[in-house]
């Protein structure tokens, strides 16, 4: 079986089993002050998840999908892509998070440190043959998922006021 990138392959699966699991352990924490936002950050990262997972077969598999079917592929992770970060944004929204002082800076952490993967992915970073700009990326985005997961543990639903 011949694997196209293999370690862009593992990098965006490891993102899409930590997705996966912070996903699932914030289902645990669903409360009676938090059922919105925590439900938000869940589809979020189920959508992380679905998207690691195309990514890493369009990355890893690419040799054996027509061009079509690989240009389909790459389109619903990209779509999966910008749902779970429109989700994201929604749990912020949703939550208390502008007058939650230690959930702010979880989130502005969360987001500086997406950035920061974004710029290195433009940049095509290579370090050898098999590591690559887009590995860079995802193991700075597992961490940026780790510190979303950090907010969304403590902020609770916006009250209507």
């Amino acid at each position: 079986m011949q694997i196209t990138e293999p370690v862009t392959m593992l990098t965006d699966y490891a993102m899409g089993a930590a997705s996966l699991f912070l996903g699932l352990v914030l289902l645990r924490h669903i409360g009676p002050s938090n059922r919105t936002t925590i439900r938000l950050w869940v589809i979020s990262y189920a959508g992380v998840c679905i998207a690691s997972l195309l990514g890493g077969t369009y990355h890893g598999f690419a040799s054996y999908f027509s061009v079509s079917g690989l240009r389909a592929l790459w389109n619903v992770t990209i779509y999966a892509s910008g749902f779970a970060g429109g989700c994201i944004v929604a749990g912020a929204v949703a939550s208390d998070v502008h007058g939650h002082k230690e959930g702010r800076k979880w989130l502005i952490a969360g987001t500086l440190v997406t950035f920061a993967g974004i710029a290195v992915q433009q940049t095509g970073f290579r370090h050898g043959a098999a590591f690559n700009h887009n590995d860079t990326y995802h193991l700075i985005q597992i961490a940026a998922l780790y510190l979303f997961f950090r907010c969304a543990r403590v902020v609770e639903d916006r009250r209507e006021s």
